[in-house]
């Protein structure tokens, strides 16, 4: 049973449409650097509208590392436009062209619903079987979702023949979601977090109850809040998406798992976070989410 790398470098957020020519080749400097500092998973999507530039930088990377093939890698992908003709068989094949490969390693429906938070014309359940599909036909070797809640899991998960083995979702200590992660960790889900600095990279959240207990890791440790971030993350039972276009940034990141977060500092993180819940990423739902996350079943 393969299994997903605890650190991903992620191609979305800020490098979200590099179609642009000097965009395009920065992302794909960046995709190679982060192969060559160590990632092993690369995680893409559909609705990133970049596929080709990441294709083009895993074949360049692979072509000058004899030592390294496909199978070391781990990439992931994400199906949004679900209900568009051919449905998700064809959105994997276009994205699979695209990128120059002949399988995902883990394949995401990248919602639960389109972007403003309504439903999808094809049923939940429906849309699960076509995502088993891709497992039967060696497209995907794993399938899972992403931005799911717990009622949305619940409507595809006691019938799936192939289990979700992935809930992707935004995480970091004012986003723990500690329901969804105890709903999913009672069916062998693994809940991935994207967004895990958000902390440090958004500004209404600088300056907040986290900061305190972040730094003061640090310091404790000699890393950086970014890395005490991200062991958070991984010492509460998340896998991480992260990304970075600076290299040395990019060697910081793998270093996280040389060191562990004693029990208080994990705890003084989360109860910090837990006193101003905050969602980054899918606001704009209709009431999808709760306005306040803790509230969330």
């Amino acid at each position: 049973k393969q299994v997903i790398p605890a650190l991903g470098y992620g191609v979305g957020t800020a490098w979200f449409g590099s179609a642009a020519s000097e965009r395009e080749e920065a992302l794909i400097a960046s995709v190679r650097a982060a192969l060559d500092a160590g990632f092993r998973h690369i995680d893409e999507a559909e609705m990133y509208q970049n596929e080709s530039a990441t294709g083009t930088a895993i074949r360049q990377w692979l072509d000058e590392h004899s030592d390294v093939v496909r199978d070391d890698l781990f990439v992931t992908s994400k199906a949004m436009s679900v209900d568009a003709e051919g449905g998700i068989d064809a959105i994997c094949r276009r994205s699979l062209k695209a990128m120059g490969l002949s399988y995902f390693d883990l394949y995401l429906i990248h919602a639960p619903f389109q972007r403003d938070g309504t439903p999808f014309k094809t049923p939940l359940p429906a849309l699960w079987a076509q995502m088993e599909s891709l497992v039967d036909t060696g497209l995907a070797r794993h399938v899972g979702v992403s931005n799911w809640r717990a009622q949305d899991l619940d409507q595809v998960y006691q019938p799936a023949r192939i289990k979700p083995c992935c809930n992707q979702v935004e995480g970091h200590p004012y986003l723990q979601q500690q329901a969804l992660m105890d709903y999913c960790a009672a069916r062998g889900i693994l809940v991935t977090n994207y967004g895990p600095l958000t902390p440090l990279t958004k500004a209404p959240l600088r300056g907040g109850p986290v900061d305190a207990p972040v730094e003061a890791a640090a310091r404790a440790h000699h890393m950086t809040p970014g890395q005490v971030l991200l062991r958070w993350a991984l010492q509460t039972g998340r896998g991480v998406i992260t990304t970075s276009s600076k290299p040395e940034r990019l060697t910081e990141i793998l270093r996280v798992p040389e060191f562990d977060l004693t029990t208080e500092e994990i705890a003084s993180i989360s109860s910090a976070g837990d006193k101003a819940p905050f969602r980054s990423f899918w606001t704009n739902t209709a009431g999808a989410f709760c306005e306040d996350p803790r509230l969330e079943q």
